[in-house]
């Protein structure tokens, strides 16, 4: 992270170099490289834009579709300014030339900012409104821009991008739309580290870096020319991580996996316990292999907490918690958690160290912070056998003793690609034989006693719609 940060500080300290002393400001005239730049980053916004459409299983999906529209607003728009190059379709420097990269970065950062907000009227929890429409408007009006543009170079004249004062708030408008959007971003890759989240700080960033070339620089000079590169720079920095991501995953659709659950992880670190629900349900989304999983074993462990004699406030914790247990698992390669059959001894590792994962994510969140034990430790054995602190007995907490059975029980009834799933009988006979080793036998104990009495009842996968358990 540190040389992250000091390679994203380099580029405002040479513009500040640039501009303190003129004379290294040197002038260079290139047409042609500076059409093949411009050219180059339109087309990594335009591909930026395609991978997230074909990341998701909807353009429906969240605000992706916003972060889609800032790429393509920057390709599209930023094209203009490559293709109206002096000795290419024009001899003359055209008002569109000048415009269109001050048009390609507020539409671009605007839809960003977009991408991390909810709307009344236009977004909601599970997405965006009409999204069809919406994308297709938006592709219409870049289209139209881009054809008008071309048409008539000089349409865009009545923009004062030669006033000092429209060019300055204009920068400033746009640099705060990207830094606002980057630390919305950071705020999701603080807690889940994972890989598409930095790249997309870093591009934002490197965007409102590049910012301030376009406002400050002078044209044709090298403090000019830096905004280009900060461009290029700032896409191929977000495709690198991407690849890396999705590399690490074996699936593009990780991408937008990461990207989607920007939203709940940020409300819980804002203290807001009303997002739990909805990142349990990104937690589902992104092991799918385990569908509903983290429902049935809240459910398993409130019957456990009840039978036990948990106050009211106990056992909110206790459901939270259970909601909560998996939740390093996004910091996981989605390749590992969709793998079909059973882990290799190096990727059953890896997969060990989504408790300690999911306890530096509670730890920063404040609507998680006071179960961040009892998620670290779900995974601990009763006799000291298990990971990742090998505590024992008393030394483990309650709620994790209790998760732990009610984690046990919905495993070894859900049928899974390597093994069938155990009938309630003999699920029950399991629950017997490892309490005392693995689990805590008054714990489970607890639970057979409910199970005993028939309050409570096991969905089966026959079910159309099952639900993870109901209790009487």
């Amino acid at each position: 992270m540190k040389l992250i940060g000091a390679a994203l500080v380099a580029p405002v300290a040479i513009l500040g170099v640039l501009l303190a002393l003129p004379e290294l400001d040197a002038v260079w005239m290139a047409p042609e490289f500076h059409f093949y730049v411009v050219s180059a980053a339109s087309l990594m916004a335009v591909m930026i834009c395609g991978v997230l459409v074909l990341a998701v299983r909807s353009v429906r999906e969240t605000r992706i579709l916003f972060l889609a529209l800032s790429f393509m607003a920057l390709g599209a728009l930023f094209s203009v300014h490559g293709l109206t190059t002096p000795g290419y379709l024009y001899n003359e420097v055209s008002a569109v030339l000048i415009a269109s990269p001050w048009a390609s970065t507020f539409a671009g950062a605007m839809f960003a900012v977009l991408s991390t907000i909810t709307i009344r009227g236009l977004t909601h929890a599970h997405g965006v409104r009409f999204p069809g429409l919406v994308f297709a408007l938006a592709a219409v009006a870049f289209a139209a821009f881009l054809g008008v543009s071309l048409a008539f170079p000089g349409w865009l004249s009545w923009l004062p991008t030669t006033d000092t004062t429209f060019k300055y708030g204009l920068t400033a408008v746009i640099i705060a739309m990207l830094s606002f959007a980057a630390w919305r971003y950071y705020q999701s890759y603080r807690l889940a580290r994972l890989n598409s989240q930095l790249a997309m700080v870093v591009g934002l960033v490197l965007l409102a870096e590049a910012q301030l070339g376009l406002g400050f620089g002078r044209a044709w000079h090298l403090s000019w020319w830096e905004y280009h590169g900060l461009f290029l720079a700032a896409f191929g920095s977000i495709i690198a991580g991407w690849v890396w991501e999705s590399g690490r995953s074996n699936s593009v659709q990780a991408i937008a996996e990461a990207l989607v659950m920007r939203d709940a992880i940020a409300q819980l670190d804002r203290g807001r316990d009303e997002s739990l629900v909805q990142l349990a349900d990104d937690i589902e989304s992104y092991d799918i292999a385990t569908f509903g999983h983290v429902r049935r074993v809240a459910a398993y462990a409130l019957v456990i907490g009840k039978e036990m004699g948990l106050s009211p406030a106990a056992l909110r914790k206790l459901v939270l918690a259970a909601q909560m247990h998996d939740i390093g698992k996004i910091s996981l390669p989605l390749g590992l958690l969709k793998k079909p059959g059973k882990l290799t001894p190096a990727e059953w590792e890896q997969m060990k160290t989504h408790t300690v994962k999911g306890w530096e994510i509670s730890q920063q969140a404040k609507a998680l912070r006071d179960m961040s034990g009892i998620i670290r430790h779900h995974h601990e054995r009763f006799d000291g056998t298990g990971y990742p602190d090998r505590l024992s007995g008393q030394e483990i907490p309650l709620e994790s003793r209790i998760i732990s059975v009610a984690d046990t029980f919905d495993a070894v009834t859900s049928e899974r690609p390597y093994r069938p799933a155990m009938t309630v009988v003999e699920a029950k006979a399991e629950i017997r034989r490892v309490a005392g080793s693995q689990l805590d036998p008054r714990c489970a104990e607890a639970l057979l006693s409910v199970f005993d009495r028939q309050d409570i009842q096991v969905a089966t996968e026959a079910q159309p719609t099952p639900e993870a358990a109901t209790t009487g």
